[in-house]
């Protein structure tokens, strides 16, 4: 992969190339970019001021290397070991899910649910914490929580609420083991995106998803695949508040039945809600004590 100048306009061309063997022209170009602004904080519009830009030979070094990791279909955000998240950059690591697209859709669908009060928000199974220190930043005067599984993960979670000035209360719980639910306090708004691809989906996956994202923030079994749904709609119904919403990112082949599984519980106003690519993506519904009894 010896590039053969060491000018960056063709450093990017040489290496968009190569990854480009993996990867559509178009984000191969986007790839190699957001190596070199990481790397060397040098962006498009520098180049295009200053078309005689170089890089030394340690910096060439540093492109090869990484772009070596691209083509072994690590994902960019662990090459740089970070991601954008409703205009906030997060630490991500393999320990995390990259958040995605349509969980920044999720966020905001939120935001725009929440009345103008101090509220107590639970974001489960946090990841990067990206979800919870979102919703903080725009909503301050509100209470968050946020839990994980992983130990690993809530440590980074901490690091990226204290990267942004957030107060987040992050805490254990496995939100299968009922015992684990006893730390919960009474909440307004719950929101999770839990694991909810079944494995039978693995192989229409790509492979920088499969070799290096996390499975247990990922996978679910075909026999149970909403397992984690109904687990939490159970929670839900011991530390929701009597009027308070429950948000899910789904898996868009589950919409009815996820809206069955919410109404079964007791929720109300019950809606399944469709991201920008036109799949059922969100579903919601309002907890109502006397529907529940």
């Amino acid at each position: 992969m010896n590039c053969p100048s060491n000018k960056l306009k063709t450093v990017v061309s040489h290496y968009a190339d190569k990854i480009s063997a993996i990867y559509p022209e178009k984000e191969a170009e986007t790839v190699v970019w957001m190596m070199i602004e990481h790397f060397f904080g040098v962006n498009r519009m520098m180049l295009a001021l200053n078309q005689d830009l170089l890089l030394n030979e340690s910096e060439l070094l540093i492109i090869h290397d990484a772009s070596k990791n691209i083509l072994q279909y690590v994902p960019i955000q662990y090459v740089i070991g970070k991601t954008d998240f409703c205009g906030l950059s997060l630490k991500v690591n393999t320990s995390t899910l990259i958040p995605r697209p349509e969980t920044e859709q999720l966020t905001h669908l939120v935001i725009k649910a929440l009345p103008r009060k101090p509220l107590r928000i639970l974001d489960i199974g946090t990841g990067t914490g990206c979800i919870a220190i979102t919703l903080k930043k725009n909503r301050p005067d509100c209470k968050v929580f946020a839990c994980d599984i992983s130990q690993e993960v809530l440590q980074t979670a901490k690091e990226n609420a204290e990267k942004h000035n957030t107060t987040v209360h992050f805490f254990h719980c496995d939100i299968l083991s009922e015992n684990d639910w006893l730390s919960v306090p009474k909440i307004d708004i719950m929101v999770s995106n839990p694991p909810y691809v079944c494995l039978s989906e693995k192989s229409v996956m790509r492979p920088n998803v499969l070799l290096h994202e996390p499975e247990t923030a990922l996978f679910v079994v075909d026999e149970n695949p909403l397992l984690f749904y109904k687990s939490i709609a159970k929670m839900a119904v011991d530390k929701l508040i009597d009027g308070g919403k429950l948000f899910f990112e789904i898996n868009e082949r589950f919409g009815n039945e996820m809206a069955e599984l919410l109404r079964k519980f007791g929720f109300g106003n019950v809606v399944i809600e469709k991201d920008f690519h036109g799949k059922e993506r969100f579903a919601m519904g309002k907890w109502d004590v006397r529907r529940g009894m």
